[in-house]
C-alpha cells in the first residue's frame, strides 16, 4: 500500500504536468484543484495541505469574502476594532455574516480531514492524522466559543444519509476534543511511513506539534474552569494545568508559536494576510477594520511612554489631526462628550499624551457613515498583518498605490504564541492556584510578546532611530509591575487580561473569549451614540444558512445565550 501511495502521487503530478502543457481540460474530465479530486484520487499531502490553509482561512479570513474570519468577529465587541455596524450589540453582525465561516468549517475543513484519516491510516501516515486532530480541536473548539452548542457527531455525514445534524452540546464537543488532542498526542509518538511533504506551520517538527496540542489543552481546560458540567470546572482544571505545567511541554518559546505565514502574491490566489489585502489594496481601507480609539489609547497612554510594540502594530498617516473637520470626523466638533462618557475616556480622539498624536480611529459602535478619511486613519501596521513600520513617514498608504507598503502583505495569524501561554498560566495561577507565580507569567508575557513583535518587523525597523531600546522595555515592564504590585486582586487579574488583549492583536478569538470568562478590561469606553447598546454578545448567531437548512437548529433570539463555560451573571460584561 506504501508504493501504491507513491506511484499515486506520481501520477497525480504527471497528469497535472501533461495536462498543464496541452490537454484539454473539458474532454479528459481533468479537476481544477487538489482540493476537488475523489477519495481515489488525492493523496493525503494535497489534504493536509489544504486543511492548513482552511485553519488559517476560519481564522484571519480569506481572499474576496465579506467576512474576514473569526478573529475579526472577536475583535469588535472588545474594542479592538470599533465595530462599525452599530449602534447597538445586536447588530455589529447579522446572521448571513457567517454563512462563508460555517461552509468553510464543515463543508471544507472537517470534510477535508475525514476524507484525509482513512487514506492516511491505512497508509501508515500517523502524523498527517495528528495534525489533522489538533486543527480540529482547535476550529471546532472555537466554534463552541462562538456559537454554543453545535454539530459535532452527525457533522459532514450526508453520505450516512443525515442531512440535518444534531446540534452537541458545547460541553460534551469539549469533552470529545480532549480525547482528541490526547489521541494526536499518541499519534505524534508513532512509527510510521513518512513525514508530510509540506507542514505549513511546524515544518514535520513533531516535538512542536506536541506543544501545540498540550497548549490547546490548557486553553481549554482553562476556558472551562468555571464550568459546572461534563466534569468541568475549577477542581479539573487546575489537575490537569498542573500536570501541563509539570509535563513541561507548552509552547514558551516563541520558536515554538503555531502560527500561519501568509505570502505576497496579488493574485491566483491571493496569498496576502487578508486584512492587508482589504486595506491596502482598492479603493482604501476597509470600513470594517476602523481602529478602536479604546485600544489605541491602551497602547499609548495608560503608562509613562507608549507601549514599545504601537509603531509595529499602527502606521499612522498623519502627524497630528490639524486636517479634521466636520467632514472628515464629524465628532470633533462636538461641544461636549455624551453623559456616559468619563472625562478621562479616549471620546473621539486619542490624546496625545506620550508623543503619539495622529492615531485616527473611531468610538466604539459609531456606525454614522464613512467620511472621506482615508488619507487619515491609522492603519494596520507591521505586525501581524504585514503592513508598514510607523517611522513618522506621515505618508499616505491607502488605496491600490499602497500595494508594496511594509512586507507587502507577507504577515501572519497569530493562533498560539508564546506570550498566551504565560498569560493564560498567569490567570491560572491568579484565580486557581496553579503552580507558579502569576506575576513572573505576566511579566514573561509581556517580554515574549514585545520580543516576539520587534523581531517580526525588524526588516523594515532595520536603521531607524526609533526602534524600542532595550531600556524603553525594561521601564514598560516595571511600569506594568508596578501597578501590579500595587493592585488588588481585581486590578492584578485587569493588569493580566489588559496586557494580554494587547499581545493579543490580530487575534480577536482569544480575546473574546477571555472577556467573557474574567469580565475584564472592566474599564471599557462605552457606546458611542447609546447609553445602552443592548446585552453584550455572550454568543453569536447562528449563521443563516444554518438555520435556514438544518432542521434541528433553531436560530437564537439574539446573540445573548451564553456558551456552557460562561457562567457568570447577567450583566457581567457589557
Amino acid at each position: 500500500m506504501k508504493k501504491i501511495y507513491n506511484k499515486l502521487s506520481i501520477a497525480l503530478i504527471t497528469t497535472a504536468t501533461f495536462c498543464l502543457l496541452g490537454c484539454d481540460t473539458t474532454d479528459l474530465g481533468v479537476v481544477p484543484s487538489p482540493n476537488e479530486l475523489s477519495p481515489e484520487q488525492a493523496s493525503v499531502d494535497f489534504f493536509l495541505n489544504q486543511i492548513q490553509i482552511q485553519v488559517a482561512e476560519i481564522h484571519s479570513g480569506e481572499e474576496d469574502q465579506e467576512e474576514y474570519g473569526l478573529s475579526q468577529f472577536g475583535m469588535e465587541p472588545v474594542r479592538m476594532l470599533n465595530g462599525a455596524n452599530g449602534p447597538t450589540y445586536r447588530e455589529i453582525n447579522d446572521p448571513v455574516d457567517y454563512d462563508r465561516l460555517w461552509d468553510n468549517v464543515y463543508a471544507r475543513a472537517l470534510i477535508d480531514i475525514r476524507t484525509m484519516n482513512p487514506l492516511a491510516l491505512e497508509g501508515e501516515f500517523y502524523t498527517h492524522i495528528a495534525i489533522g486532530q489538533i486543527l480540529e480541536a482547535y476550529v471546532m473548539m472555537t466554534m463552541v466559543d462562538f456559537f454554543g452548542d453545535v454539530p459535532y457527531t452527525e457533522a459532514v455525514s450526508g453520505g450516512e444519509g443525515i442531512l440535518n445534524p444534531v446540534v452537541d452540546s458545547g460541553a460534551s464537543i469539549y469533552a470529545a476534543l480532549d480525547l482528541l488532542l490526547l489521541d494526536a498526542i499518541s499519534n505524534l509518538g508513532r512509527q510510521e511511513f513518512a513525514l508530510p511533504t509540506n507542514d505549513l506551520y511546524y515544518g514535520g517538527d513533531k516535538s512542536k506539534w506536541v506543544k501545540a496540542a498540550n497548549t490547546l489543552r490548557l486553553k481549554l481546560y482553562l476556558q472551562s474552569r468555571l464550568a459546572n458540567e461534563e466534569g468541568f470546572g475549577a477542581a479539573k482544571s487546575t489537575t490537569v494545568i498542573n500536570e501541563l505545567i509539570a509535563g513541561n511541554q507548552l509552547i514558551l518559546d516563541s520558536g515554538d508559536d503555531l502560527k500561519f505565514q501568509w505570502a505576497t502574491s496579488l493574485a491566483a490566489p491571493d496569498s496576502r494576510h487578508p486584512y492587508f489585502a482589504q486595506n491596502f489594496d482598492g479603493a482604501g481601507p476597509d470600513a470594517d477594520f476602523y481602529m478602536c480609539n479604546y485600544y489605541m489609547n491602551l497602547l499609548v497612554n495608560q503608562y509613562g511612554d507608549a507601549d514599545p510594540r504601537t509603531r509595529y502594530y499602527f502606521y499612522r498617516q498623519v502627524g497630528d489631526y490639524s486636517g479634521a473637520d466636520v467632514v472628515t470626523k464629524e465628532c470633533v466638533t462636538e461641544i461636549s462628550r455624551p453623559s456616559w462618557w468619563a472625562a478621562d475616556e479616549p471620546y473621539c480622539l486619542v490624546p496625545n499624551i506620550n508623543g503619539f498624536d495622529g492615531l485616527w480611529g473611531r468610538n466604539f459602535l459609531d456606525n454614522d457613515g464613512i467620511p472621506p478619511d482615508d488619507a487619515f486613519r491609522t492603519q494596520f501596521g507591521v505586525y501581524p498583518v504585514g503592513g508598514p513600520f510607523d517611522d513618522d513617514s506621515f505618508r499616505n498608504v491607502s488605496g491600490s498605490s499602497a500595494v508594496n507598503e511594509g512586507l507587502i502583505g507577507a504577515g501572519i495569524s497569530p493562533i498560539l504564541m508564546s506570550s498566551y501561554t504565560n498569560f493564560m498560566l498567569a490567570e491560572a495561577a491568579l484565580t486557581l492556584g496553579t503552580t507558579g507565580n502569576a506575576r513572573t507569567y505576566l511579566e514573561n508575557g509581556v517580554r515574549e510578546s514585545i520580543g516576539t513583535v520587534m523581531a517580526f518587523g525588524a526588516t523594515l525597523a532595520a536603521g531607524s532611530s526609533l526602534i524600542p531600546t532595550q531600556t524603553d522595555i525594561d521601564d514598560h515592564v516595571d511600569d506594568i509591575l508596578s501597578a501590579y504590585d500595587a493592585g488588588s486582586d481585581t486590578d492584578k487579574l485587569r493588569i493580566i487580561v489588559e496586557q494580554y488583549m494587547i499581545a493579543l492583536w490580530g487575534n480577536g478569538i482569544e480575546a473574546y473569549n477571555t472577556y467573557r470568562r474574567t469580565g475584564q478590561p472592566d474599564n471599557l469606553t462605552p457606546a458611542f451614540f447609546l447609553s445602552d447598546p443592548g446585552t453584550f454578545i455572550r454568543s453569536h448567531w447562528y449563521p443563516q444558512v444554518a438555520s435556514d437548512n438544518n432542521t434541528n437548529i433553531t436560530q437564537k433570539p439574539g446573540p445573548v445565550t451564553p456558551v456552557f463555560w460562561d457562567t457568570n451573571p447577567e450583566g457581567f460584561v457589557d
